[in-house]
């Protein structure tokens, strides 16, 4: 039962993922053109390249000031590895990808939060993160904020990141639009959830002209291994790669 378990999950991810496809096909698209200073929150130093790594090649090319929020450094990817060597290893990586594309120091924000441990809404440490957040947004008044999805539903960071910053953009920035980008939402989320994405509200990114680029920068994550063979970023499932590279991008107006 277990093998063929094993078998038809592959066939169920590739099937999900293409009725997601088909279910947004007339996604409208996003033009640059009215943003000037965008944040992108990124739950782990890799979020921000799966999720948006196209649409930030294209803000930066467009003159667009992006400021990138990691909340963790990544440290619990690889159990059998000491966090901290775990910990410096991805936040050099995440170093290299903002060299590549070009990020200096003064726009990057790390918040050193725990892997695998983000705080969720009413439970401890949730507000403080939160606050942090908030001064962090209120210092660069953006005229976006683009969070890890609702619905990117494992691991649970991902849903986390999206509370922290739902509270901490609050009314203080009036004209900045909040969207989710997703990640975990093309393998993770069930199909009975589907019809909870707003489709009116979700726009696509065509991410054609950058796609070699975005790809560069995912191999800078993804090729780079520890001393056990698996990349610092941990063993993502195939499934869930392959939707990164479709050469468009996804993200849902939040408010």
């Amino acid at each position: 039962m277990l093998s063929l378990k094993k078998k038809i999950k592959p066939l169920y991810l590739l099937i999900k993922r293409n009725l997601l496809r088909i279910f947004l096909i007339r996604a409208k698209g996003m033009t640059l053109s009215r943003y000037r200073n965008i944040i992108v929150v990124a739950p782990h130093p890799d979020d921000e390249v799966l999720g948006l790594g196209g649409f930030i090649t294209q803000c930066l090319r467009e003159e667009v000031n992006v400021y990138i929020i990691y909340l963790t450094d990544g440290e619990a990817s690889l159990p059998d590895i000491d966090p901290e060597v775990v910990a410096s290893k991805r936040i050099g990586l995440s170093n290299a990808v903002l060299v590549r594309l070009g990020i200096s120091g003064e726009r990057i924000f790390r918040m050193h939060l725990p892997d695998g441990g983000i705080p969720r809404k009413n439970t401890r440490g949730f507000d403080e993160a939160a606050e942090r957040m908030r001064q962090i947004f209120s210092s660069l008044m953006p005229d976006a904020v683009f969070v890890t999805h609702p619905l990117d539903t494992w691991p649970y960071d991902h849903v986390a990141a999206f509370e922290l910053a739902e509270k901490a953009i609050g009314n203080i920035v009036p004209a900045c639009e909040f969207y989710g980008y997703w990640v975990w939402l093309w393998y993770s989320m069930p199909l009975k959830l589907m019809g909870r994405i707003d489709r009116i509200h979700t726009s696509c990114i065509p991410v054609h002209n950058v796609m070699d680029e975005k790809k560069f920068l995912m191999d800078l994550y993804l090729k780079s291994l520890a001393s056990n063979g698996k990349p610092w970023s941990g063993l993502l499932p195939k499934e869930m790669i392959a939707a990164f590279h479709y050469p468009y991008e996804f993200v849902t107006r939040l408010r």
